[in-house]
């Protein structure tokens, strides 16, 4: 299927570590041009600097919470070196979570990155999109349906996320947009570390992999134009269910349970 992706040209947002690093690699490998988005330019180059020597790979220094800046940097491109996907991986969260412990500074961090992130860099694409038979993949999170560990604000911008992707794939699926939200479980990326209790190594190495939904954004663009993947669910087999996210493993106490 890398055939329908050689020659296209991608922006990657949360570009420098996790999801997002791994997304740009998965992409970079399958022929794509990558546009990585992240606010640290060291880590970002990191990624895949044979890449960035050929030019195949491009990092732009950016917060994704900054409205203007993320709307200049999609003019830019439409000018230069127009984009065809859209992969939406930048996201946070924070430490105190509950929603007793969230004050409005905190919330309004969570929306900004997560959730008016992604719209704006959406909005400012829409004309290269649809000019280009494009896709758009949102990273969401299995948080969206089923609450966990990630807090009230997190899973609130998770399906404010999955409200803006089925809205979207609505108002544009005839000009030949593809919307895909994936919603992954537990995932071993950094975020993990801002739990107010990180998950031990044991849980971790049962978690999902980056590459796994790197795989999984492959997949949803790579397809023929005739078939989207609309929605992806993927959990780790040994920690959740779609509907528990529990660990039901045995062997597992309670404590060392982990959820995305």
């Amino acid at each position: 299927m890398d055939e329908n992706l050689k020659g296209r040209v991608a922006l990657v947002t949360g570009a420098s570590s996790g999801i997002g690093a791994s997304v740009v690699r998965r992409l970079l490998a399958a022929g794509v041009r990558v546009h990585g988005v992240a606010r640290r330019l060291d880590a970002l180059e990191a990624v895949s600097s044979e890449h960035l020597d050929s030019g195949q790979f491009v990092a732009h220094a950016l917060d994704v919470a900054d409205i203007r800046a993320g709307r200049a940097l999609v003019a830019q491109l439409a000018q230069n070196d127009p984009i065809d996907i859209l992969v939406a991986a930048a996201g946070t969260n924070v430490p105190r979570r509950r929603i007793a412990e969230l004050t409005d500074e905190s919330f309004d961090q969570i929306m900004k990155t997560n959730v008016y992130g992604v719209f704006t860099l959406l909005s400012a694409s829409l004309d290269q999109l649809r000019e280009r038979q494009g896709d758009v993949v949102i990273i969401s999170s299995i948080a969206a349906n089923w609450p966990d560990h990630s807090g009230a604000a997190y899973g609130a911008s998770k399906s404010a996320l999955l409200g803006l992707a089925r809205g979207a794939s609505r108002d544009e699926h005839g000009n030949g947009i593809r919307v895909c939200s994936i919603l992954p479980g537990i995932v071993d990326t950094p975020i993990l570390d801002l739990r107010p209790s990180p998950p031990p190594r044991e849980v971790r190495d049962w978690a999902i992999h980056p590459d796994d939904i790197a795989e999984a954004v492959h997949c949803a663009v790579s397809l023929p134009p005739r078939t989207n993947l609309a929605e992806i669910s993927v959990v780790a087999t040994r920690l959740q269910s779609l509907s528990n996210t529990q660990a039901a493993t045995p062997e597992l106490p309670a404590s060392m349970r982990g959820n995305n």
